[in-house]
């Protein structure tokens, strides 16, 4: 607990600075305003932490805080924060305790030799070669993973977090609604297009060569020689200008008139 204990007082200390800078009187009103914030200018995280710690209490042993976590009636229940190795081989060794979250403030385990000591290279040098044979890696493997306390434990179910079907139910909901309007248009347009009335198609060349023909036919280009023959002469009632006309010919019309 002592990594708690201080990082809790590093945050009172980096408070007690900022609370004698600002309140300083012979800073100038520019600077003054430099340090004037909204929020808390300190993080107040572990400062919390170890109260509650120092509230709940401490446990004075690891077997005691394993009590502890079996016994805890409390709705959040009672969490131990201890050395990674420690919690790891009591997890190995109970199968009702469990380890979360992921490690923090990690310290390399060291062998101390007299200073000057021919002993250090040659630890060095044994340290480097079980790293390059792997065999660290096997004994790990042996005695931590492979461990018959540990198979006998039931093994919860790998059930990873990711969306389950339930939150993308609508989804297929929706697709399937939209395969099914299509199916319904489609059926729909099928029966319109087969068995509605039959439109007869007509090519446009022969409906015009039609059409004119019946024009032709309702036509009727007058006789102008029997409508009017061979014109004779016109005499007009008063008996002042007689009108004579010559035969119709095809080509031009020819009148005379006598006074």
């Amino acid at each position: 607990m002592t990594y708690f204990q201080r990082m809790a007082d590093i945050e009172s200390r980096f408070y007690e600075i900022w609370k004698e800078m600002s309140l300083n009187d012979s800073l100038t009103p520019v600077e003054r305003s430099k340090l004037a914030v909204w929020d808390y200018p300190v993080s107040d995280k572990y400062t919390k932490m170890w109260q509650a710690m120092q509230e709940a209490g401490l446990p004075n042993s690891l077997d005691e805080a394993v009590e502890r976590i079996r016994n805890s009636t409390s709705a959040s229940g009672f969490a131990f924060l201890g050395d990674a190795t420690d919690i790891r081989y009591k997890v190995l060794t109970n199968c009702d305790l469990q380890m979360v979250g992921e490690e923090f403030s990690r310290k390399p385990y060291a062998i101390a030799v007299q200073q000057g000591s021919p002993l250090k290279d040659q630890f060095n040098n044994a340290i480097l070669m079980l790293l390059n044979k792997r065999q660290l890696e096997k004994l790990k493997e042996q005695w931590w993973k492979n461990d018959d306390i540990q198979s006998k434990c039931e093994k919860p179910d790998d059930q990873s977090d990711g969306i389950s079907i339930q939150n993308i139910g609508g989804v297929f909901i929706v697709i399937f609604v939209g395969i099914g309007m299509a199916c319904i248009t489609l059926v729909f347009e099928f029966w319109y297009y087969k068995y509605r009335k039959n439109i007869k198609i007509v090519d446009v060349m022969e409906a015009n060569d039609e059409n004119s023909r019946v024009k032709n036919s309702n036509l009727k280009i007058p006789n102008l020689k029997q409508e009017f023959g061979n014109l004779g002469e016109i005499k007009n009632d008063s008996g002042q200008n007689v009108l004579k006309t010559r035969t119709l010919n095809s080509e031009t019309n020819n009148f005379k008139s006598r006074f």
